[in-house]
């Protein structure tokens, strides 16, 4: 099933039975320039297995410059909450999809029970920041005032529902500061977390099974080079069932 919302973004459902239960909103990562297919339907598959609804949010086919992205973001919130087969709604997000996903957290938290961040985009700060994703968000005004405005670490609030965090220290793309720099907000407002941060692992390694293959590696070298890190996914299960 298909939402199809004001610009040509969408979002796709997927229900795990006709019962009413928790779904998780998928927000793939991609720069914030389209959304990766290695963080979209093989995330679902994953969580959905575990007796979720889930819901993959395509939302760069209309490339919105904040706040109008914001805006849809919470349409489709209101959308997927309204449903009557959507008890809690959840959301997961990756790179800048992190980065979306943690700004409705932050701004819709009366919707937004807990946040799954894996390698997300959180600060414009000029030592760690990921420029391609806030130039692809704001368009050519990257005025300290706009910069601010979607600095993450700034909004962070005690009303926020738990996060959890995974990195890599040698994340070379989305340097794990961003997730370090938000943790550290998130505990001096008070608000639960769990973040688990690992040694080495390649920026995007989604859930490090063989279906997420890198274009430029083979299954087998993927899975040997970056298999260990698919704990993160079982760390990241059982921290939601407690929720």
């Amino acid at each position: 099933m298909n939402i199809t919302l004001t610009s040509s973004n969408y979002a796709t459902l997927n229900f795990y039975d006709e019962r009413k239960r928790n779904l998780l909103l998928i927000f793939p990562g991609g720069g914030y320039a389209y959304t990766s297919k290695r963080e979209a339907e093989p995330i679902a598959k994953c969580f959905g297995s575990d007796g979720y609804h889930t819901a993959i949010y395509y939302y760069r086919e209309t490339k919105l410059i904040f706040p109008d992205n914001i805006k849809e973001g919470q349409e489709l919130l209101q959308i997927l909450k309204s449903h009557p087969l959507v008890k809690r709604i959840f959301v997961i997000g990756f790179s800048a999809g992190g980065h979306f996903a943690a700004s409705l957290a932050i701004s819709q938290s009366s919707i937004v029970k807990a946040s799954i961040l894996a390698y997300p985009v959180i600060t414009p700060n000029i030592r760690y920041r990921h420029s391609v994703s806030f130039l692809n968000l704001l368009g050519d005004d990257l005025s300290p005032r706009r910069l601010d405005e979607v600095s993450l670490e700034k909004h962070v609030h005690a009303k926020m529902g738990p996060v959890f965090l995974f990195h890599t220290m040698d994340d070379n793309i989305v340097p794990v500061e961003n997730s370090m720099i938000f943790l550290g907000m998130l505990r001096t407002k008070g608000v639960k977390a769990e973040a688990h941060f690992f040694p080495s692992g390649r920026h995007g390694v989604s859930i490090a099974t063989p279906e997420v293959t890198f274009d430029d590696m083979n299954p087998s070298d993927f899975e040997r080079e970056y298999g260990h890190l698919q704990v993160w996914v079982s760390l990241a299960k059982a921290w939601l069932n407690g929720i």
